[in-house]
C-alpha cells in the first residue's frame, strides 16, 4: 500500500518539528542539569531520553502509520540540529537567566523560612507550660 508524496512531506515536515521540540525540550533540561550531582543529571538524561523516545514512538503510530523509516529519523535529526545551531543561542541564555532567578527566589525563600523559623523558636519556646490543665482532685 503506497501513500501519496502529499502525507510522506508532511510527515517528513512533522519529524522535523519533533527535532525542534527535542532540541526544546534539551535546553529546557540544561540549566537544570548543569546546577545537579551526576546521578541527578544521570537523571535528568534518563527523562529527557524517554521523552523523545516517547514523542518518537508516537510520531511513527499517528504519522507514519506505524513505522518510522529512516528518513523520519533522518528529518528528526535535522530539526534537532537546526535548532541546536540555529535556535539555542537564542533561547538558551534566557532558560539559563530563569533558572538563575527561580534559584536566586528558591534561596530567598530559604532565608525566609530559616528567619521564620528562628522567630517561631523564640517566642514559642514555652508553648507547652501554656496548655497544660491542673489535674483537679474530685471526690
Amino acid at each position: 500500500m503506497e501513500s501519496g508524496i502529499v502525507p510522506q512531506a508532511a510527515a517528513l515536515l512533522l519529524a522535523a518539528l519533533l527535532g525542534l521540540g527535542a532540541g526544546l525540550l534539551y535546553d529546557l533540561l540544561r540549566p537544570p542539569r548543569r546546577a545537579m550531582r551526576r546521578a541527578w543529571a544521570a537523571l535528568t538524561d534518563l527523562l529527557y531520553a524517554s521523552c523523545v523516545g516517547i514523542g518518537l514512538f508516537l510520531f511513527a503510530m499517528s504519522a507514519g502509520e506505524g513505522r518510522l523509516g529512516l528518513w523520519e529519523l533522518g528529518a528528526a535529526l535535522a530539526g534537532f540540529l537546526v535548532y541546536l545551531h540555529l535556535l539555542s543561542p537564542v533561547f538558551l541564555p534566557l532558560f539559563d537567566a530563569a533558572a538563575a532567578g527561580t534559584a536566586r527566589g528558591l534561596e530567598s525563600l530559604g532565608k525566609s523560612m530559616k528567619n521564620f523559623n528562628e522567630k517561631r523558636k523564640k517566642y514559642f519556646q514555652k508553648r507547652k507550660e501554656c496548655y497544660i490543665m491542673k489535674k483537679c482532685d474530685r471526690r
